[in-house]
């Protein structure tokens, strides 16, 4: 039985990233016309890729931040909504999938998909997945922090990552 229900949920997400195909497939058809040739501009440099979103709340900012460079350097290839949407969509997993199919069912009406702007999806995912207290979280973590196996240059690396995140201490030199 559990095999049935994780084929319905393939189905189901399967049938959720075709709607988001035609939906970048429309916006691109739209934004160019079909004589255009790819510029330098709008190629996709060949860069790391953010890491999948899980829906932890305390990686939200390294994937939001990935995204924004990903997106600062490959500025002509996403040039629309649409795909800055579809291309952060496409990296999140587990947790945060569930919001993705939620996402997406709101921003489908008679069939169509319609993403809105980048601007309101950041808004709509910060509101779910952004840390509320990361410096009280940060200054929790603070006294809790180990050196176990690792070299004292990691530990002084994690003190301060987090030190900066208190903003207690000037972490310039």
């Amino acid at each position: 039985m559990a095999d049935q229900e994780k084929m319905n949920q393939m189905a189901k997400e399967l049938e959720e990233l075709k709607a988001l195909i035609k939906a970048l497939i429309k916006g691109k058809d739209a934004e160019s016309s079909s004589t255009s040739t790819p510029t330098e501009s709008s190629k996709e440099l060949c860069i790391n890729l953010p890491k999948p979103f899980t829906g932890d709340c305390s990686q939200f900012s390294n994937f939001k931040n990935a995204l924004d460079i990903y997106f600062a350097i490959n500025e002509g290839a996403y040039n629309s909504n649409a795909r800055k949407i579809g291309f952060a969509l496409s990296f999140l997993e587990g947790n945060a999938s569930s919001w993705k199919t939620a996402f997406i069912q709101q921003h489908t009406i008679n069939g169509t998909l319609n993403l809105g702007t980048y601007a309101d999806f950041l808004t709509a995912i910060k509101k779910d997945f952004e840390e509320v207290d990361k410096k009280g979280d940060t200054i929790y973590k603070l006294p809790h922090l180990k050196q176990g196996n690792r070299h004292a240059e990691e530990l002084v690396s994690d003190f301060h990552v987090l030190a900066h995140h208190t903003n207690l201490i000037s972490t310039s030199c």
